[in-house]
């Protein structure tokens, strides 16, 4: 994953609204832009930091690749740009309360890039040259943090934008690779806990550990490891799953919660807690052992997912 920020002065309207970025190729004299050109190196799942009138007002998630695209009709008038553009597609979450960057310049000044810089190093202004700027994984870690302070829920949005287009990616590989049609089949219908997951799963599992509910009908078939992160193997292994409730599936799959090898539920905190507490959910509960492979396959949960170790990513 990479990290952007855009500078969209007069456009951020209609590039929110229409869900996308948009350039044109070359500067009104001819000349090549880095700015320009970052449009055609942004990836499915990156994420762009949005900043209109001194402030982030949006974090978005790159849906698709640049493609060749004339000038946005809803720019409407007073933009002198060049006709022939790239436009990238996005999925944007508006932010409640905006950031403004200037009033934390000394956190981020010593995290801007040297050459191409978003806002403007000796004064924190936005540079008025900039479009799209590649930012480091420490300054998108800082914005994060502060971002997350003003929109505690704001994470959560973005991280099921982001998952849920790397599924995508991924099936899409999966579709055009040159494995047997059976397992393509298979592995796509894992993804959503159907298919031959599902029914290994159901010879290892036969209720929801946590509410007890025992109508596999009602069950979600969770990967524990999950799918985007999984090997073929992984994907199709029903030791590598659990059935949960779906609001337990809501709560294991964001990481808020996590099993010890014991059976313990581990909660990543408060607002994980409140969650539990709405749902009945008792947090000192064991949900029982679990076996030598799913024990694995935890640990990976408990290290990667799991959101006491990753409170902002």
């Amino acid at each position: 994953m990479r990290y952007w920020w855009v500078n969209h002065k007069k456009t951020y309207r209609a590039e929110i609204d229409g869900g996308y970025i948009w350039s044109p190729k070359r500067e009104s004299n001819g000349s090549r832009s880095q700015f320009y050109e970052n449009l055609r190196r942004v990836e499915v799942g990156d994420v762009v930091f949005s900043y209109a009138d001194s402030c982030i007002r949006a974090i978005g998630v790159v849906a698709a690749r640049y493609t060749e695209a004339q000038r946005p009709e809803s720019f409407g008038t007073g933009v002198y740009w060049d006709n022939d553009g790239l436009l990238v597609p996005l999925r944007w979450e508006i932010l409640k309360t905006p950031l403004r960057p200037k009033g934390h310049f000394e956190e981020i000044r010593p995290l801007l890039p040297q050459i191409y810089s978003p806002l403007i190093i000796q004064n924190g202004n936005g540079n008025q040259k900039c479009y799209l700027a590649e930012i480091s994984d420490g300054l998108a870690l800082l914005l994060k943090s502060l971002v997350l302070n003003l929109n505690p829920d704001i994470y959560q949005a973005v991280e099921g934008l982001t998952n849920g287009l790397y599924d995508t990616v991924i099936e899409g590989e999966i579709e055009n690779s040159d494995r047997e049609s059976t397992l393509k089949s298979q592995l796509v219908l894992a993804r959503v806990g159907q298919g031959v997951f599902r029914s290994r799963l159901l010879k290892i599992e036969n209720c929801c550990r946590v509410t007890g509910v025992s109508n596999i009908t009602m069950l979600i078939a969770s990967h524990i490891k999950p799918w985007r992160f999984s090997n073929d193997f992984e994907r199709l292994d029903g030791n590598n799953g659990l059935l949960l409730s779906p609001h337990v599936d809501r709560l294991f799959d964001r990481g808020y919660i996590s099993f010890a090898d014991r059976g313990g539920i581990l909660v990543a905190d408060d607002q994980a807690l409140t969650m539990m507490d709405s749902w009945s959910i008792d947090p000192n509960m064991c949900v029982g052992n679990f076996s030598k492979k799913q024990i694995d396959y935890l640990a990976y949960h408990r290290e990667n997912v799991f959101r006491r170790n990753h409170q902002i990513d």
